[in-house]
């Protein structure tokens, strides 16, 4: 004991920051909640038909669609969720099932993390299940006995290479699919007492367990399980060894865990301070470990914590850093772009972007379902971007007029396909999606909403641009919008808190309230991107620099973690080869990943989906550094024989191209036939036109 506080001493010098933390002293709450609103949705209400179960316990909506342990929040125990380093199933029988993949299967067209039971800690008792608490960081449960007074609790944080269950009158067990060999180097049946044991598996691995406190507890070995004595009072951890140098670092660390996690946020013009701030119980917060993840390693402030770089778990995300320190400051720069491209247009190429607007200029939203309606919307938004930068005031008037005519339905809800607010989850509907779970692309079961409503936000930001009387007009509205898909309030009755923001893993998560057996997913990362850069243009429009900078915060973070996790350069070391050959990943699951896309297996769905739509901000996402490796994949459909790729698609790939390749791409969009129902040939045109020039001699010679 007097060397774990000698270390929590240490841990504590080196870690006296922002929150001024000292050893044994919990820190405060520093987040600030950014309100927008909290009042009743403007939008008419309808009850959805899937309704939470009582697996939520006393908690009520709004419950967040999007967040890591969706699985758990529909009831469906027998699939996974991922809070990394493990993947673990929660259920009534067992208590919690950690998973620790120690290989990953790996092809050219998919990586995979099984999922094994490798450790279970639970209790003998028969108990009830239910979620008690979550927050940005972490998730709760726990367990009633049924027939008695015992309950156990596990705070499951995100990032903890531990597993912590908190025991009231219950009996522990721990079991494994695996057979437990030993003991503490024994291999008998017990009894084994103390308050802590090393335990091996017959698969190699090797578990440790804690008893806090200095609280004695007393284990048999009995049908391949180690339950305890009697009934306990007090706190189990179990963490699994890779490597015995380790031990050292957990035994420091054992004694103080964290309970759960918030974030707060700071702004310095174009920088941001992202905190992460983790909740303890404990004798010493500071020397809470957590596992960072890699793009939390490249973005993290050095003075700010103390990281134990020998301590390293793999994931489907590569490999995880330990992290020292109840508090982590992450730096994200935050884009100038605003709404035209840095370069401006190429005067040689501007007659062609000109003529293109007359002939573009008339679009209008025919199409009836919300994820189309908002492509269409948003590229009609482009068009008038494109008129207000060349100084055609008159063609810009035009678009917005009709733009208007189009959107209003949709936020006044006279269209077929009315928005409707759904107060059971809480969250803003479609009409038809809400009647069909498969309708909208499932939008009613909350699929994609930051896909669909990201686009609305750009189109009715590009309006007000121009057109200030009308974007106060329709605020409330906009408002509650924002409120879906990216709230900052934790205490908003109404809406959860940025429903497809994954903080920990600093990307979104595009699936709803559907089960899967890799838990959650998203496909379509640059409409992800879309959503964000659409939200801090809406605060540009409405003159409000809080919520520019919060759509900026969350725009630079989903950035981030997209290079990181969907991009694969040839500097990156989280897929293995064949698969990092692709150059990018399709669909990104909690335990997978595909070079596949949900509507098909075609090269260019797979690449230009994780592109579109082609906006200024797209400059930031793909890079010329990462578009030299990328191109030449997602171009060899085109030497591909009897393979025919269509206009729209090809369109995309040629717009890639111009990032490398400016004058070659010119010349490839004239062959063009028609557009994407999201892109235009002026869109298109524009995009090539204000690329740099000789953008691969130049970075030749970088």
């Amino acid at each position: 004991m007097a060397m774990k506080l000698l270390i929590c001493l240490f841990f504590s010098v080196c870690n006296a920051f922002v929150a001024g933390v000292t050893c044994g002293i919990t820190p405060i709450d520093i987040r600030t909640p950014y309100t927008i609103a909290t009042n009743l949705p403007s939008f008419s209400q309808r009850n959805h038909t899937l309704q939470p179960t009582s697996i939520w316990g006393s908690l009520h909506a709004p419950h967040p669609t999007g967040s890591f342990f969706t699985n758990i929040g529909l009831g469906a125990d027998y699939f996974p969720i991922a809070p990394y380093p493990y993947h673990i199933k929660i259920d009534n029988v067992v208590g919690v099932s950690i998973s620790y993949a120690t290989w990953r299967g790996t092809t050219s067209s998919y990586v995979i993390i099984p999922f094994t039971a490798d450790l279970i800690i639970g209790g003998v008792e028969s108990t009830q299940q239910f979620i008690s608490g979550y927050d940005q960081l972490s998730l709760t449960m726990t367990w009633n006995q049924v027939a008695g007074s015992g309950s156990m609790n596990s705070p499951i944080v995100r990032g903890s290479p531990y597993i912590t269950m908190e025991y009231s009158n219950l009996t522990p067990i721990i079991q494994s699919s695996h057979a437990i060999l030993s003991v503490n180097g024994n291999w008998g049946s017990g009894p084994f007492n103390g308050t802590n044991f090393v335990i091996t598996m017959n698969n190699g691995m090797t578990w440790k367990i804690y008893s806090l406190n200095g609280q004695s507890i007393t284990f048999n070995k009995i049908n391949n399980a180690l339950q305890a004595s009697s009934k306990f009072n007090g706190v189990i951890r179990t963490v699994v060894i890779l490597n015995d140098t380790d031990i050292p670092i957990f035994d420091a660390s054992s004694e103080t865990y964290p309970i759960g996690g918030d974030i707060s946020y700071a702004f310095n013009l174009d920088t941001a301070s992202l905190n992460f701030v983790w909740q303890t119980r404990g004798p010493c917060p500071s020397s809470v470990l957590i596992m960072a993840l890699p793009h939390h390693t490249d973005s993290i402030v050095l003075n700010n914590f103390t990281a134990v770089t020998s301590l390293q778990y793999r994931t489907i995300k590569g490999y995880m850093t330990g992290i020292v320190g109840n508090n982590w400051s992450l730096k994200e720069n935050l884009t100038p772009i605003q709404w035209y491209s840095p370069a401006g247009i190429d005067p040689s190429k501007k007659s062609a972007v000109v003529a293109a607007l007359q002939q573009d200029k008339n679009r209008r939203c025919t199409v009836g379902d919300s994820y189309n309606a908002g492509k269409v919307l948003a590229s009609m938004g482009r068009l008038a971007l494109i008129a207000d930068e060349i100084g055609d005031n008159a063609t810009a008037t035009l678009i917005r007029q009709n733009m208007i005519a189009d959107m209003d339905p949709w936020l006044l809800g006279t269209n077929w396909d009315a928005l409707l607010y759904e107060p059971l989850w809480g969250g803003i509907c479609s009409t038809s999606g809400l009647a069909d779970e498969n309708a909208d692309y499932g939008q009613g079961w909350y699929n994609d909403h930051h896909f669909h409503y990201g686009y609305f936000l750009y189109a009715a930001a590009v309006i007000g641009k121009g057109n200030s009387t009308w974007i106060q007009s329709r605020k409330e509205q906009l408002i509650d919008i924002v409120r879906d898909i990216a709230n900052p309030n934790t205490n908003d009755p109404y809406f959860p808190t940025t429903r497809h923001k994954d903080w920990f893993d600093g990307h979104s998560w595009a699936s709803g309230l559907f089960p899967f057996g890799d838990s959650k997913n998203q496909e379509s990362t640059s409409e992800s991107v879309n959503a964000y850069y659409g939200l801090y243009l809406l605060g540009e429009a409405l003159q409000d620099t809080q919520l520019s900078n919060w759509g900026r915060l969350l725009l630079a973070t989903e950035i981030r973690s997209v290079q990181k996790y969907w991009h694969i350069p040839s500097t990156s070391d989280i897929y293995d080869a064949p698969f990092s050959d692709n150059k990018m990943v399709g669909v990104l699951w909690s335990s997978k990943v595909d070079y596949a896309t949900f509507f098909g297996g075609n090269v260019e769905y797979i690449h230009c989906i994780q592109m579109l739509p082609f906006t200024p901000i797209t400059e930031e996402l793909l890079p010329a550094s990462f578009i030299q490796e990328e191109y030449p994949v997602v171009s060899a459909v085109f030497t591909q024989a009897n393979y025919t790729v269509a206009d729209g698609w090809k369109g995309f790939i040629f717009m890639d191209h111009a990032i490398i390749e400016k004058e070659t791409a010119w010349s490839e969009v004239q062959t063009l036939g028609w557009y994407d129902n999201g892109n235009s040939q002026t869109n298109t045109l524009y995009w090539v036109a204000t690329r740099p020039s000789n953008t691969k001699k130049r970075m030749s010679i970088n």
